[in-house]
């Protein structure tokens, strides 16, 4: 048996070493070591919490805005409630609950969508009207307000508390945290990872969790590893005591007014979400930063003190005791980053949770420390994978714009499809400047911009929002009904290409892809790549190209995941090369009833079925172009996706528009595009299936080969899980009233009893009503079109018919 270390002495080796100590490495620690991974060091540049966490305001609201967010957070109060018998720290958890009230119509709307979104937790989230928020509120001008949703078991926590307790119960299960420990250099021998170097000395791993706050974007890029935060300056302030303050007054959310508001020791603590955001120490965080706070500039919040102290009149009698900044990481897209770094094996990373992390630090710690000890993520966190973003979204110039930017969103409205504004205009299709002036209103993904809808002449080009019916929802209508009438025109050029070629490509794809890969020259098909726990990781489009070339289709915002996960597994001396050609080609969809007839006309090749077939490609001339295509569709009508050069875009574009106008032809956007696949049934993955799903359950099995010479990734798995059959399970849902609209996360019932929820939603022209794609959890699939279906929307149960297959089947010929 070894000797202990003296009290001060690095060990030499640890199996997991983690970087930063406020709450979510402490997490980590703690999570890990109580799982029985003892040999865990935590290192901490200066004092657990003295980056973020010893300032944030403790907040504990369970309901967020995913799945897996609220999961962490609803995790966490669970947490809260034992951890001090546990480890004999008290947190300080308190629960007096919380209000959030609205102001306007809109408002509410999404409040009462919140309120939805929590049944399907179990969460308590009542609706409450305006008379009985003053009352529970004492302190607030209800004018204006027109009614709220509370939740009783909402409330708060004190940060620094917490943290240690989370960081004793870790010392107690083995694990050892090291505090004045800087880590310099995270080492590796080629694509692996072997260790840190520390301002104490080196320790060799073999894993590494970076959870060093706003210093992980820098440390990050020492190794390649892209993680797109930001610190921004973040204000909170803190009355003098106030008589009479009750001690059980509950949390209060004023979103219209931007600011939050919490009882603290007979004094109001309230925050604000920015109007005006400041990016914080754009080059580099200070050396000696520690437990420190940054100048409070009252120009800054102003505007928003002034609603504050309308909405809460005692705000002008009493003085203000702390006038806070601090900074805050936030992310790029409002979302965490959390997984593990697609470059480097055993690089993990938790960090960018947009001042949510006391409230979501524990959940996010345990499903961090869940997937290392397990190998695999425990749910659905896909929207975090540090996989989703681009090389250019981790740069600093990116970052202080759109980052910034999601300091603002906090409180502002959480439309459907709301748009970015900053950092716009990046990536731009051959097509941008043609179609902007044909009317195209552009949404943003992944930097590229795409149309979303078409402004008619004399329509203003700009999105506006709403739960129910925006100002652009006719042209949406029109665009669906030429598409499923007549022919539309759809801007597919951000879509990835990624050209696998060598002499082993074919028997590479068979083995990553669930179809027969063994396809003809010119032919083409859609297929899965699972997990080895028979999960889907992908759907993707295959086209073979030639005898050793195949040209492999991803989504838009799945592009480079879809890169790593395929080049992870070329095999050593396997002759396999991955090229990426999205920016080689320029893509238009020509879709509809009479796209056929439209393409005759410009075009030299014999398009009948028997010579063009379905799931095919051919090369060809548009006028003087040459061009290959493909002939499929996303609309579920009969199309072909033509692939052209740049330099040849604009005039094929030209030349199918005037083909096309005796047609009726219609230039299409994404949000019609959207409503359009839902309603035949085409899956997206990360809405409509992630790595936790199995084909089976989705209704995806038809393109799984389990007998093919070369076995699939994770065959073995699918046909197990196949076999025990288990949901939950993909169906279709209509709603029988024309009114209400879908859009996600609406909960879905059966005899009066939730049962799953909307995936994917939106209102289909066809069908004259909103239609969604659901999971349902029922123990047979046979089930789900039998009893009484109905939807919750904004509070009302509206009454809607659940199928097993889509309201209108797609089209392969015509």
């Amino acid at each position: 048996m070894s000797s202990p270390l003296p009290p001060n002495k690095l060990p030499s080796h640890a199996q997991i070493i983690i970087i930063g100590g406020g709450i979510h490495g402490c997490s980590v620690a703690y999570h890990l070591a109580k799982g029985g991974w003892t040999d865990v060091v935590l290192l901490e540049r200066k004092a657990l919490t003295s980056g973020t966490t010893w300032h944030a305001a403790g907040l504990v609201g369970q309901l967020q805005g995913s799945h897996s967010t609220t999961a962490f957070a609803s995790y966490g109060i669970e947490l809260f409630k034992t951890i001090e018998t546990e480890t004999g720290q008290n947190p300080g958890f308190r629960q007096p609950g919380s209000i959030s009230i609205a102001t306007n119509e809109e408002r509410l709307a999404e409040l009462k969508r919140k309120a939805d979104f929590a049944s399907l937790f179990g969460i308590d989230a009542f609706y409450i009207e305006t008379d009985e928020i003053a009352e529970r509120w004492p302190l607030l001008n209800a004018k204006g307000v027109l009614g709220g949703i509370h939740m009783p078991s909402d409330g708060s926590i004190n940060p620094i508390d917490l943290t240690q307790a989370l960081a004793k119960g870790a010392r107690f299960y083995g694990a050892m945290l090291r505090e004045q420990i800087e880590v310099i250099e995270i080492l590796t021998n080629g694509e692996k990872l072997t260790g840190v170097r520390t301002s104490e000395g080196t320790i060799a791993s073999e894993y590494v969790v970076n959870c060093s706050g706003m210093w992980a974007r820098e440390l990050g890029k020492k190794n390649g590893v892209g993680v797109p935060l930001h610190a921004c300056e973040h204000y909170y302030l803190v009355t003098e005591p106030i008589n009479d303050l009750p001690g059980d007054l509950p949390v209060l959310r004023s979103y219209c007014d931007g600011t939050y508001w919490k009882e603290d020791a007979g004094k109001l603590l309230f925050g604000f979400a920015h109007l005006h955001p400041k990016p914080w120490a754009p080059d580099g965080i200070p050396k000696d930063f520690e437990f420190d706070s940054l100048p409070f500039v009252e120009e800054d919040v102003m505007e928003v003190l002034e609603m504050a102290m309308n909405r809460v009149p005692v705000l002008k009698e009493v003085g203000i005791r702390t006038f806070f900044n601090g900074p805050e990481s936030y992310s790029y897209d409002g979302r965490f980053t959390l997984g593990e770094a697609p470059n480097l094996k055993g690089y993990f990373v938790l960090a960018g949770v947009n001042s949510t992390g006391i409230q979501s630090g524990p959940g996010a710690g345990k499903a961090l420390a869940d997937w290392i000890m397990t190998g695999h993520p425990p749910m659905d966190l896909a929207e975090m994978d540090p996989a989703r973003m681009e090389d250019w979204q981790a740069q600093n110039p990116y970052l202080r714009e759109r980052c910034a930017e999601t300091l603002v969103l906090t409180y502002a409205m959480h439309w459907p499809g709301r748009q970015r504004e900053a950092a716009r205009d990046l990536r731009r299709t051959p097509f941008y400047h043609p179609m902007k002036a044909r009317g195209a209103v552009y949404a943003e993904v992944q930097g590229w911009e795409r149309p979303g809808w078409f402004a008619p002449i004399g329509v203003s080009p700009v999105y506006d929002y709403s739960f129910h019916r925006p100002s652009w929802f006719s042209h949406n209508m029109n665009e669906q009904k030429a598409a499923r009438e007549n022919v539309a025109i759809i801007d597919y050029s951000m879509l990835g290409k990624l050209m696998v070629e060598g002499m082993d490509s074919e028997a590479f794809l068979q083995r990553v892809c669930t179809n027969d890969m063994a396809l003809d020259t010119g032919r083409i098909a859609y297929t899965l790549m699972l997990n080895d726990r028979g999960g889907i990781e992908s759907d993707v489009t295959v086209a073979r190209h030639g005898v050793t070339s195949f040209m492999v289709m991803s989504s838009i915002s799945r592009t480079r995941r879809d890169r790593f996960h395929l080049q992870k597994h070329i095999l050593d001396g396997e002759d396999v090369r991955l090229r990426d050609t999205t920016t080689a080609y320029a893509v238009l969809s020509l879709a509809g009833p009479k796209a056929r007839e439209v393409l005759s006309l410009v075009s030299d090749v014999n398009l009948s079925d028997s010579a063009f077939r379905f799931n095919s490609l051919q090369k060809f001339y548009i006028g003087h172009a040459p061009v290959f295509a493909q002939r499929l569709s996303y609309t579920g009508e009969l199309g072909w996706e033509i692939f052209i050069t740049p330099d040849f875009a604009e005039y094929v574009f030209e030349k199918l528009l005037e083909a096309g106008e005796p047609f009726g032809l219609r230039l299409v956007g994404a949000e019609a595009l959207n409503a359009l696949r839902i309603e035949k049934g085409f899956l997206h993955w990360g809405h409509d299936m992630s790595y936790t799903e199995a084909p089976h359950q989705v209704g995806l099995s038809s393109i799984c080969r389990p007998h093919k010479p070369l076995p699939f990734i994770g065959r073995d798995a699918y046909l197990e899980r196949t076999a025990k059959g288990k949901g939950p399970f993909l169906c279709f849902v209509k709603l029988k009233s024309p009114k209400p609209l879908l859009h996600h996360n609406e909960p879905v019932l059966i005899d009066e009893k939730i049962v799953g929820y909307v995936s994917s939603g939106a209102f289909a022209y066809a069908q004259d009503a909103a239609v969604g794609i659901c999971f349902i959890n029922v123990d047979d699939r046979t089930l789900i079109e039998s009893g009484s279906h109905t939807v919750v929307v904004e509070g009302q149960v509206v009454p809607a018919k659940l199928c097993l297959k889509p309201f209108s089947l797609p089209q392969k010929s015509n």
